[in-house]
């Protein structure tokens, strides 16, 4: 009798153990998870990113949208021509201390296919004695050109345990924008096609 009650309170307790663990994991996924599953089930896609360029350019498409913009005066070569370079006016009254420079490149697959754009903001007048000309203020200013650009679901915060560091996520169905500060003088923006990310999510 007493080894009865013994065995049906083990599988009693089991069973609440086990009920309470998966409340727990239920209740302790990410927001960020929640988000991409959200946004995943909505079969939305968003493939537009910057200047006419989209998801699904092949990389020679890329490059003559480049050329295109740059007969037009509207962007340079980049550094050490690993970018392409575009400026941000401002409508301050100094236009040259808050000025915004951006870099870009594009993100290829195997198959020279765009999935992604790589992107790196910074003041134009920034200087290491320019305090108010950090990363740290100039992200926030960042956030809002990009909420601009790109309307739709707000940043969220995501603690990346790749880099280190909190970063601000947003998700308009299959597009991810991910933004840092680098170091004190560049913030970085990386442009995402979540259905070439996670392919089993987004079919």
């Amino acid at each position: 009798m007493k080894k009865s009650y013994f065995v049906k309170y083990n599988k009693l307790h089991l069973l609440f153990l086990l009920t309470v663990l998966t409340i727990t994991i239920i209740s302790c996924e990410s927001e960020y998870t929640k988000t991409v599953k959200r946004e995943a089930e909505k079969g939305i896609s968003n493939d537009n990113m910057i200047l006419g360029m989209s998801f699904g350019d092949t990389k020679q498409s890329f490059f003559d949208k480049c050329w295109q913009l740059n007969n037009k005066g509207l962007v340079t070569q980049g550094p050490n021509n690993r970018s392409v370079q575009y400026l941000l006016s401002s409508n301050d009254e100094d236009q040259n201390l808050t000025a915004i420079n951006m870099l870009f490149y594009g993100d290829f697959n195997e198959n020279n296919i765009m999935t992604g754009m790589d992107l790196e903001f910074s003041y134009k007048a920034w200087a290491p004695w320019n305090e108010n000309l950090t990363s740290k203020q100039l992200l926030p200013a960042i956030k809002d050109t990009l909420m601009n650009w790109f309307p739709g679901n707000s940043f969220i915060p995501v603690k990346s345990s790749k880099l280190n560091k909190e970063t601000h996520v947003k998700v308009d169905g299959n597009r991810q924008i991910v933004v840092y500060h680098k170091d004190t003088k560049d913030v970085v923006v990386k442009i995402e096609d979540l259905k070439y990310k996670y392919p089993e999510k987004f079919k």
